[in-house]
């Protein structure tokens, strides 16, 4: 069984594109929130919505799935300890690039193992890794405002992190359903929202301040 049946719809020429944007949306999804994709799939593999290839089929067990209940939760609670969080943000990182290129090569699978592992690696594992250390420096820069507020903006910093990794992966599935057409207007439209949010926090912490009178 495909793991997405939709993309038996695809022609050959769109097929790998459909997989590699699933794969690519997943993997930032990793980068936000390491754990949470992947229990996702596991669930998802474990009631058997989908099929996972023969090599991954640990990833759908029941031991896979009580580390990474176990895992998620820890990795949720310690998030909304100011320093802690950004402490296991920054330690994170190589499990990032693991989740990443993991997730990246479940929807390649079928494909030749060379092809499918390299990809993996080079646009799961690297999407994952750069989405981890964006939002650990963010993170890291938000700290005087969490600070200031008592806590509060760490609260909300926080969810919106959880939300955004559930959106990500959500989009991986609108893609599979509506076409990988769809998945890249989101893409495109999150990161350019996500451009446009960055530019204009440098441009404030950037700007000079008016001098005390």
């Amino acid at each position: 069984m495909n793991l997405f049946p939709a993309m038996s719809d695809f022609q050959p020429l769109n097929e790998p594109i459909a997989a590699v944007i699933v794969g690519l949306l997943l993997s930032l999804s990793a980068g936000v929130r390491t754990m949470l994709p992947l229990l996702a799939v596991n669930l998802l593999a474990f009631y058997h919505v989908i099929a996972l290839p023969k090599d991954m089929d640990w990833l759908g067990g029941e031991p896979t799935l009580i580390i990474l209940i176990a895992a998620t939760i820890t990795e949720t609670v310690v998030h909304f300890i100011p320093a802690a969080g950004t402490a296991l943000k920054a330690c994170a990182t190589p499990l990032a690039f693991v989740a990443g290129t993991l997730l990246m090569a479940v929807p390649l699978s079928g494909h030749n193992p060379l092809y499918q592992w390299i990809l993996a690696a080079v646009i799961g594992g690297g999407a994952a890794t750069l989405m981890h250390l964006g939002v650990t420096g963010a993170r890291a820069m938000t700290e005087p405002a969490n600070l200031a507020s008592l806590g509060v903006f760490g609260i909300v910093w926080n969810i919106g992190e959880f939300l955004f990794s559930i959106v990500l992966a959500l989009l991986s599935a609108l893609c599979v359903v509506a076409g990988w057409a769809v998945g890249v207007i989101c893409l495109l439209g999150m990161l350019t929202l996500v451009s446009i949010v960055a530019v204009k926090g440098i441009a404030r912490l950037t700007r000079p301040r008016p001098a005390m009178s």
